[in-house]
Protein backbone atom coordinates (compact mmCIF):
# COMPACT_ATOMS: atom_id res chain seq x y z
CA UNK A 1 0.00 0.00 0.00
CA UNK A 2 1.35 3.41 -1.02
CA UNK A 3 1.48 6.09 1.64
CA UNK A 4 0.46 9.50 0.35
CA UNK A 5 2.31 12.47 1.77
CA UNK A 6 0.39 15.64 2.42
CA UNK A 7 1.57 18.59 0.40
CA UNK A 8 2.62 21.33 2.76
CA UNK A 9 1.25 24.73 1.92
CA UNK A 10 3.93 27.23 0.96
CA UNK A 11 3.35 30.77 2.15
CA UNK A 12 5.47 33.79 1.25
CA UNK A 13 5.32 36.73 3.63
CA UNK A 14 6.84 39.86 2.13
CA UNK A 15 7.73 43.25 3.50
CA UNK A 16 9.43 46.23 1.89
CA UNK A 17 13.06 46.84 2.93
CA UNK A 18 12.33 50.40 4.02
CA UNK A 19 9.55 49.26 6.40
CA UNK A 20 11.02 48.43 9.80
CA UNK A 21 7.76 47.23 11.44
CA UNK A 22 8.11 43.47 11.30
CA UNK A 23 7.36 42.01 14.70
CA UNK A 24 3.80 41.05 13.72
CA UNK A 25 4.81 39.34 10.46
CA UNK A 26 7.55 37.41 12.22
CA UNK A 27 5.00 36.22 14.76
CA UNK A 28 2.58 35.34 11.95
CA UNK A 29 5.38 33.30 10.34
CA UNK A 30 5.76 31.43 13.63
CA UNK A 31 2.01 30.72 13.85
CA UNK A 32 1.91 29.41 10.28
CA UNK A 33 4.90 27.13 10.89
CA UNK A 34 3.14 25.77 13.98
CA UNK A 35 0.21 24.92 11.67
CA UNK A 36 2.62 22.83 9.57
CA UNK A 37 3.07 25.23 6.68
CA UNK A 38 6.30 26.20 4.97
CA UNK A 39 6.91 29.91 5.37
CA UNK A 40 9.28 32.03 3.32
CA UNK A 41 9.84 35.46 4.86
CA UNK A 42 11.27 37.97 2.39
CA UNK A 43 12.26 41.62 2.57
CA UNK A 44 12.25 43.29 -0.83
CA UNK A 45 13.56 46.40 -2.52
CA UNK A 46 11.43 46.01 -5.66
CA UNK A 47 8.12 44.12 -5.72
CA UNK A 48 9.31 42.47 -8.94
CA UNK A 49 11.61 40.34 -6.76
CA UNK A 50 8.60 38.97 -4.87
CA UNK A 51 6.62 38.17 -8.03
CA UNK A 52 9.51 36.18 -9.48
CA UNK A 53 10.30 34.42 -6.19
CA UNK A 54 6.64 33.51 -5.55
CA UNK A 55 6.38 31.72 -8.89
CA UNK A 56 9.82 30.08 -8.62
CA UNK A 57 9.06 28.84 -5.10
CA UNK A 58 5.60 27.59 -6.05
CA UNK A 59 3.87 29.32 -3.16
CA UNK A 60 0.13 29.04 -2.58
CA UNK A 61 -0.29 32.41 -0.89
CA UNK A 62 1.63 35.69 -0.88
CA UNK A 63 0.99 37.82 2.19
CA UNK A 64 2.09 41.44 1.88
CA UNK A 65 2.51 43.64 4.94
CA UNK A 66 2.42 47.44 4.66
CA UNK A 67 2.90 50.11 7.29
CA UNK A 68 3.76 52.86 4.86
CA UNK A 69 3.16 54.05 1.34
CA UNK A 70 3.29 52.05 -1.86
CA UNK A 71 0.75 49.36 -1.11
CA UNK A 72 -1.52 50.05 -4.10
CA UNK A 73 1.38 50.28 -6.57
CA UNK A 74 3.25 47.27 -5.20
CA UNK A 75 0.17 45.06 -4.96
CA UNK A 76 -1.04 45.91 -8.47
CA UNK A 77 2.43 45.24 -9.89
CA UNK A 78 2.80 41.98 -7.95
CA UNK A 79 -0.47 40.57 -9.28
CA UNK A 80 0.28 41.71 -12.83
CA UNK A 81 3.78 40.19 -12.83
CA UNK A 82 2.72 36.91 -11.23
CA UNK A 83 0.12 36.48 -13.99
CA UNK A 84 2.87 37.15 -16.56
CA UNK A 85 5.42 34.78 -14.98
CA UNK A 86 3.02 31.96 -14.14
CA UNK A 87 3.05 29.08 -16.60
CA UNK A 88 -0.03 27.48 -15.11
CA UNK A 89 -3.42 29.14 -14.95
CA UNK A 90 -3.54 29.51 -11.20
CA UNK A 91 -1.43 32.22 -9.60
CA UNK A 92 -0.81 32.42 -5.85
CA UNK A 93 -3.52 34.09 -3.83
CA UNK A 94 -2.60 37.49 -2.40
CA UNK A 95 -3.59 38.83 0.99
CA UNK A 96 -2.58 42.23 2.33
CA UNK A 97 -2.35 43.57 5.87
CA UNK A 98 -1.22 46.71 7.63
CA UNK A 99 -2.27 50.31 7.99
CA UNK A 100 -4.88 50.32 5.25
CA UNK A 101 -7.99 52.47 5.01
CA UNK A 102 -11.42 51.53 3.63
CA UNK A 103 -10.85 53.16 0.22
CA UNK A 104 -7.56 51.32 -0.22
CA UNK A 105 -9.24 48.07 0.84
CA UNK A 106 -11.86 48.47 -1.89
CA UNK A 107 -9.20 49.19 -4.50
CA UNK A 108 -7.12 46.18 -3.43
CA UNK A 109 -10.12 43.84 -3.62
CA UNK A 110 -10.99 45.14 -7.11
CA UNK A 111 -7.47 44.38 -8.35
CA UNK A 112 -7.67 40.77 -7.17
CA UNK A 113 -6.50 40.66 -3.54
CA UNK A 114 -8.22 37.77 -1.75
CA UNK A 115 -8.44 39.43 1.68
CA UNK A 116 -7.36 42.68 3.34
CA UNK A 117 -6.55 42.79 7.05
CA UNK A 118 -6.85 46.32 8.44
CA UNK A 119 -6.13 47.61 11.95
CA UNK A 120 -8.65 46.35 14.46
CA UNK A 121 -9.92 43.57 12.17
CA UNK A 122 -9.02 40.30 13.85
CA UNK A 123 -5.87 38.96 15.45
CA UNK A 124 -2.76 37.35 13.99
CA UNK A 125 -4.31 34.01 14.93
CA UNK A 126 -7.32 34.93 12.74
CA UNK A 127 -4.93 35.76 9.88
CA UNK A 128 -3.12 32.43 10.24
CA UNK A 129 -6.42 30.53 10.28
CA UNK A 130 -7.56 32.38 7.15
CA UNK A 131 -4.31 31.52 5.36
CA UNK A 132 -4.74 27.89 6.40
CA UNK A 133 -8.29 27.98 5.03
CA UNK A 134 -7.38 29.43 1.60
CA UNK A 135 -4.20 27.46 1.09
CA UNK A 136 -4.25 24.02 -0.47
CA UNK A 137 -3.33 22.35 2.78
CA UNK A 138 -5.31 19.25 3.62
CA UNK A 139 -5.09 18.54 7.31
Amino acid sequence: MEVLKKKKSRIMIAKADQDAHELSVRYLSHLLREEGMEVIFVRYFLIDEIAKAAIEEGVDVVALSFYGSGLIHDTFRLIKLMKQYCLKEEVPQVIVGGTINKEEEEELIKMGVTKVFMPGIGTLHDVSQYIKYISKESY
